[in-house]
C-alpha cells in the first residue's frame, strides 16, 4: 500500500482546527479572567479569535500587534499572538509569545504544543523533539497523540536528510488464479458473435485455464542526495510467477529505473526514466510462434504538493513505447496523464484514502494486414483505495477500480463490431499484518470483470493470494 511520507510542510498541519480549539480555550479563559476588563481590550481579543477561526491569521496578527502595549502582560493575548504569528510565518515572535504564556502558566498544554511546532518550523529539532516527547508522556487525547507522532517521524526524517540511503525488499506469494488467459466462458459463441464464424473451438491462449501459483519478487532503490533539495535515484526489481501444470504461462518481469527528485517545502518534483521487460511464452499456435513477451520504456514527470502531512495532491505526465518482439502488430506508443489525491484522516484508526485517475492515448505503430486498420486506442480509469488500521500492526484495505477502453480504428478487433469498447471493473479486499518491524503478511482477494461490445473479450477473473514481504533500510 501507499504510505504518505512526512514533508517539510508539517508545520502547516491542522492550522484551522488548531486555531478553532485555541480560540475556544482562550474565549473561556477570557470570560473568566476579564470580568472587569475595559470593553475595547475585550473586543481586540474577540476579533482576533474570530479571525483565527476563519483562517485569517495575518489580519489577526496585525490587530494584536497594534494592541501590544495595552495587553502585553495578558496570558490570553500572548496565546493568540503566538498562534497568529506562527500561522503567519513569524516563527521567532511566536516562540517569544508562547514562552511568555508558559512563564505565567507552565501547565498550558496548548502553548507547549504550539511552542514545539514553532521549534520544528525554525529547525530546532532537539528542542522540538524534547517538547513533543514531554507532551506524549502526559497521555494526551488520541488526535493530539497522532499529531505528535507525525512530528516525531518528521524530525527523524529531517535528521536523515543528506545521507545516502539504500532501500531493499523481498517478497513471496502463494495464490490461485481462476482465469489465467482472461477468456470468455463460451469461446465458440463469442467467436461467432465477433467474427461471424461458426464452430470454432478454443485452442492455445483461448482455452480458459486456472491454477495455483508461486511468485517471488525482490527490488532495491538507492537515493543519493546532491544538495539540500536535489537527490538522484536509481533502482530496479525482478519478479517471477510459476503456475502448477501450466508452465507455458509462467512469467518473469524485470525493471531498471533512474531519475532525480527535487523537494522544497510543500513541493516535490520527480523525473524518472525506466525500462522493463515481461516474458511469457503462452500457448498460441504459429510458426514462428507468437508470444506474450513485451518490452517498454517510459519517461515520466510527477509533481506533488503536500497541503499538510496528511493531505497530498499529485499530477503526472508520461510518454513511452511498448514493443512485442514476437507479435509486432501490437506495438504502440503512449502518452498518459495522471491525477491523484491521498489523505490520512484523524483518529485512532488513521484511515488512509487514495484516489487516482488517468487518461492514456495509445497510438499503434503498425497497421494490420489490410494496410489500413490499426489498434490505436484511448484508455481512461479511476481507482480508489481505503486502508483502515485496526491496531498498530493490523489493518484492512479495499480497492475499487474502473477502466474504459475505446478503439480508435474501425473493425480493429472484430468483423461485426465497428468500434470496440471495453469496461473493466475490479475490486479487492485484504488484511495486512505487520508481524515484525520490517515484515508483513498480506492476504487478499482480487476480482475483475471485463464487459465488451466484442464478446470475445468478455471475461471474469478471481485471484486469492497470501504474500509475505520484508523491507531492509
Amino acid at each position: 500500500m501507499i504510505i504518505i511520507t512526512q514533508k517539510n510542510s508539517i508545520h502547516t498541519e491542522t492550522r484551522r482546527s488548531t486555531a478553532l480549539k485555541l480560540a475556544a480555550t482562550a474565549l473561556i479563559a477570557l470570560l473568566i479572567s476579564t470580568t472587569s476588563r475595559a470593553g475595547p481590550e475585550l473586543d481586540v481579543l474577540r476579533r482576533a479569535q474570530q479571525l483565527l477561526a476563519n483562517g485569517n491569521s495575518k489580519q489577526a496578527y496585525m490587530d494584536l500587534i497594534a494592541a501590544q502595549d495595552q495587553l502585553a502582560d495578558n496570558v490570553e493575548f500572548n496565546y493568540l499572538l503566538g498562534v497568529a504569528a506562527l500561522d503567519s510565518g513569524k516563527v521567532d515572535e511566536a516562540i517569544i509569545s508562547f514562552e511568555r504564556v508558559l512563564a505565567a502558566n507552565p501547565n498550558n498544554a496548548g502553548a507547549k504544543l504550539d511552542l514545539a511546532r514553532a521549534y520544528f518550523a525554525v529547525g530546532s529539532f532537539d528542542l522540538a523533539e524534547s517538547s513533543f516527547r514531554e507532551l506524549a508522556a502526559s497521555n494526551p487525547p488520541a488526535e493530539t497523540r497522532a499529531s505528535i507522532d507525525r512530528y516525531l517521524d518528521a524530525i527523524a526524517a529531517k535528521r536523515n536528510q543528506g545521507k545516502q540511503k539504500l532501500f531493499a525488499w523481498g517478497e513471496t506469494s502463494l495464490g490461485y488464479d481462476t482465469n489465467i488467459t482472461g477468456v470468455p466462458a463460451d469461446f465458440s459463441s463469442a467467436v461467432q458473435s465477433a467474427f461471424n464464424l461458426v464452430g470454432v473451438n478454443p485452442t492455445g491462449n483461448s482455452i480458459k485455464r486456472k491454477a495455483p501459483y508461486l511468485a517471488v519478487a525482490a527490488g532495491a532503490d538507492y537515493v543519493l542526495p546532491l544538495n539540500a533539495k536535489w537527490s538522484a535515484l536509481l533502482g530496479g526489481e525482478l519478479r517471477g510467477r510459476a503456475y502448477r501444470r501450466e508452465g507455458d504461462f509462467n512469467s518473469s518481469f524485470g525493471e531498471i529505473r533512474a531519475g532525480g527528485a527535487w523537494v522544497s517545502g510543500q513541493q516535490n518534483w520527480r523525473v524518472t526514466a525506466n525500462a522493463n521487460r515481461f516474458d511469457q511464452d503462452g500457448a498460441a499456435p504459429g510458426d514462428p510462434k507468437p508470444t506474450n513477451a513485451r518490452t517498454a520504456a517510459t519517461v515520466s514527470a510527477e509533481y506533488r504538493y503536500a497541503f499538510s502531512s496528511a493531505k497530498q495532491l499529485s499530477i503526472g505526465l508520461s510518454g513511452g513505447q511498448t514493443r512485442f518482439p514476437k507479435n509486432k502488430v501490437e506495438d504502440f506508443n503512449s502518452r498518459t496523464a495522471i491525477l491523484g489525491w491521498s489523505q490520512v484522516f484523524e483518529g485512532n484508526s488513521s484511515p488512509l484514502w487514495i484516489l487516482n485517475g488517468f487518461y492514456s492515448d495509445d497510438k499503434a505503430v503498425r497497421t494490420l494486414a489490410d494496410g489500413v486498420t490499426e489498434k490505436s486506442k484511448n484508455v481512461s480509469g479511476i481507482r480508489h483505495t481505503l486502508q483502515y488500521s485496526l491496531t498498530e500492526n493490523l489493518s484492512i484495505f479495499n480497492t475499487l477500480g474502473a477502466t474504459l477502453r475505446k478503439d480508435k480504428s474501425a473493425f480493429a478487433r472484430a468483423n461485426t463490431v465497428e468500434f470496440g469498447r471495453d469496461t473493466l471493473a475490479d475490486a479487492g479486499l485484504g488484511v495486512n499484518w505487520r508481524f515484525q518491524s520490517k515484515c508483513s503478511l498480506r492476504v487478499q482477494w482480487l476480482g475483475s470483470r471485463n464487459d465488451s461490445n466484442i464478446a470475445i473479450y468478455d471475461y471474469t477473473r478471481h485471484e486469492v493470494s497470501s504474500n509475505i514481504r520484508c523491507d531492509i533500510e
